[in-house]
């Protein structure tokens, strides 16, 4: 059972949210939080009764908390976002990826987790985005198979590098899309996926 599993809808049908969502909601709690359960679902691009569910799956997990003001992060939540290293924005990553818009998010210390990147890509796929990049940390930036970034564009890994604070055994994953939205969904579907997969 991973750490963001979703629980099927009370009839059996397909759950109400998936298991992105979550991290991502966390995410957008704690960048604008106390945030209203309106902007959140509209942040999300779910409805506004799922939104309540998933408001109500995370105060279930410790991990947000409601109050008059809104939505906003618990101890408990920053703890678990301090743990896994979360940092996400759209970035400009030249032609490390392929994407029109590219929205990065680091994990840290997850690069044993990762094998050939391909899960992570089918995974954003999955969720509407065109793919997804894949880049370790070990002293420079790395795509999975070795090669060097910077060779590849060496202004956007300096960029990336620095903006993201990256560190050895650093992840990070690059979701790529024509739509921003996309883009971002598939960066956090993929990261849930690697998440989910710690040894």
């Amino acid at each position: 059972m991973g750490m963001f599993e979703v629980e099927l809808a009370s009839r059996g049908g397909a759950p109400l949210f998936q298991p992105f969502h979550i991290l991502k909601a966390l995410w957008h709690i704690q960048q604008s939080g106390p945030i209203g359960r309106k902007e959140l679902s509209e942040k999300l691009t779910i409805g506004e009764g799922t939104a309540r569910t998933l408001v109500t799956f995370l105060e279930g997990k410790g991990w947000a908390e409601t109050s008059r003001q809104g939505i906003f992060i618990s101890a408990v939540g920053q703890k678990l976002l301090d743990s896994i290293g979360l940092k996400a924005k759209e970035v400009h990553a030249g032609s490390i990826t392929v994407g029109e818009v590219d929205f990065a998010l680091r994990l840290r210390g997850c690069a044993a987790d990762i094998t050939d990147g391909i899960a992570q890509r089918d995974e954003a796929i999955k969720v509407g985005a065109s793919g997804a990049t894949t880049l370790v940390f070990r002293k420079t930036l790395l795509f999975t198979d070795g090669f060097d970034a910077a060779q590849t564009d060496s202004r956007a890994a300096r960029v990336l590098r620095q903006d993201f604070e990256l560190a050895d055994g650093d992840v990070l994953i690059i979701g790529c899309s024509p739509d921003a939205t996309k883009a971002m969904d598939g960066a956090f579907a993929a990261a849930v996926l690697t998440l989910d997969r710690k040894k």
